[in-house]
């Protein structure tokens, strides 16, 4: 039995159901753009307070950026890295911080892949809202 081949990290890493809403929501797929590239060019600093915060132990800087990371996924749609906050946010809230720490390579490993694959997702997007914008004869 052949195994499918590994999609590719832009294919993983976000759900475009969830820009296009989105930019419907804002009426115009710009904003919704650079909401994306603004994302992708945070994630690294994203990434390094949620690191410094849990290795503190310090709830409130934990949450507050596991939060701000956990809205912003949901937005562009990097849904794993959605999920895997909402599960750290648990752990966080419930004083698990060893587990959270623990879950903290699987969520950098998301990130990494959403960053590695910038400027395909932001070209795919680009392309995607632009073609949902057309409008559409019968």
């Amino acid at each position: 039995m052949s195994k499918d081949p590994d999609p590719t990290p832009e294919a993983t890493a976000l759900e475009p159901c969830k820009l296009t809403v989105l930019a419907d929501e804002l009426g115009d797929s710009t904003p919704a753009l650079r909401f994306l590239s603004t994302y992708l060019s945070m994630l690294p600093d994203r990434m390094l307070r949620i690191s410094n915060a849990l290795c503190r132990h310090d709830v409130d800087a934990s949450i507050d950026a596991i939060l701000s990371l956990k809205v912003s996924s949901a937005m562009v749609g990097a849904l794993e890295t959605e999920d895997q906050c909402r599960a750290i946010e648990l752990m966080i809230r419930e004083d698990h911080f060893d587990s959270a720490v623990e879950a903290f390579p699987a969520l950098q490993n998301s990130t990494d892949r959403c960053f590695a694959a910038g400027p395909q997702l932001l070209g795919k997007a680009r392309e995607s809202l632009c073609q949902s914008r057309i409008p559409r004869t019968t």
